[in-house]
């Protein structure tokens, strides 16, 4: 119980420091590489057109 709250914590702080984001330990890196650079892309999009 204690550890499954301290996982939701540690996920769900992460998730809204990073806004979303979560390295999740029970995918393999490549997926967890292509959540990354998807949520990268996503985040710096709209900036790119708005820069235009």
């Amino acid at each position: 119980m204690g550890s499954q709250v301290l996982q939701i914590l540690r996920q769900g702080v992460w998730a809204a420091l990073s806004g979303g984001w979560y390295q999740d330990p029970h995918q393999g890196a490549g997926v967890n590489a292509l959540h990354l650079y998807l949520w990268l892309f996503l985040l710096g999009f709209p900036f790119t057109l708005y820069m235009r």
